[in-house]
């Protein structure tokens, strides 16, 4: 008699190549693993990107989510990193560092936004370490910024919440009817204002507003990665424009690009009854529709 599958979210702490992360696991570790790397902003951590959907995944995969280095719980490096292409850097040693003491040796991976950028970044660094890709909203062409983005980029000059209502519903397609917005909202505004999280986050994104055409990955590195890559992006995103995505699906070798309308930054909570099965096919689930 076979026995179900354990889909429950455990977290964990975990301290590898000397840094320490907040982790989220699923699913049974002798299923091909599932990396999921969240984007950045004010409050982001594994759980706000990635707790709800976990489960579906760990159906197949084993699926691990940290908290990237100066976001959620996970622990900030000493020194501490002093522009966007170091925390970049701390973070692709964080992952490597993961992958090694789970026992990982390849892995399929997700990048959302701020974490597509470290993605490419592994990618490059690594090609060996990962198998199929999934980029969504990615960051890692020219950036034009958004008005939104820019709000974004500045919320800590102003950290009422009214503004970081205002700053989240711009992430949605349709914020008056996306279901949990305002415990999204609530949640993710406390950690955004713990006075220790703004002492850290505060100087963290004040390095991406100056930088972030650094994040730019280049056609002659873009031009070589093997992998195939699908490319995800909400059609009414506001925060990171089309055009990105444009780049990418111009300069990867491999890769195929959809938007999914009715869906702004988060598609992974707005339209998860699409990607899930795009998600599934792209990794090889048997029978996905």
């Amino acid at each position: 008699m076979s026995t179900a599958t354990d889909t429950s979210v455990h977290e964990q702490t975990v301290t590898a190549r000397e840094l320490t992360s907040h982790v989220l696991v699923a699913g049974d570790p002798g299923n091909p693993a599932v990396l999921l790397m969240h984007g950045a902003g004010p409050g982001a951590n594994a759980a706000a990107n990635w707790l709800h959907l976990m489960p579906d995944l760990a159906e197949n995969f084993y699926v691990v989510a940290p908290d990237l280095i100066g976001f959620g719980q996970s622990v900030i490096p000493d020194p501490f990193p002093t522009n966007i292409m170091a925390w970049i850097g701390v973070r692709v040693e964080q992952i490597l560092g993961l992958m090694d003491h789970f026992g990982i040796e390849r892995a399929h991976i997700v990048g959302n936004s701020m974490g597509g950028a470290l993605t490419l970044q592994l990618l490059s660094e690594e090609p060996h370490r990962f198998d199929r890709v999934v980029l969504m909203g990615s960051i890692g062409g020219p950036v034009t910024g958004t008005p939104e983005l820019q709000r974004l980029l500045s919320f800590y000059n102003d950290p009422r919440p009214a503004r970081y209502r205002e700053m989240m519903h711009s992430f949605a397609y349709d914020a008056d009817n996306f279901e949990g917005m305002d415990k999204i909202v609530s949640d993710r505004y406390k950690i955004a204002t713990n006075p220790e999280v703004m002492a850290i986050a505060e100087k963290m994104i004040g390095t991406m507003r100056d930088g972030m055409n650094s994040l730019c990955m280049p056609p002659s590195v873009l031009g070589k990665l093997p992998h195939e890559v699908l490319i995800l992006h909400g059609r009414q995103d506001r925060i990171v424009p089309l055009d990105t995505s444009l780049y990418l699906l111009q300069h990867l070798k491999r890769a195929s690009l959809f938007v999914i309308d009715r869906s702004g930054h988060w598609a992974q909570l707005e339209r998860w009854d699409i990607m899930r099965p795009m998600l599934e096919r792209h990794f090889g689930v048997a029978g996905a529709s």
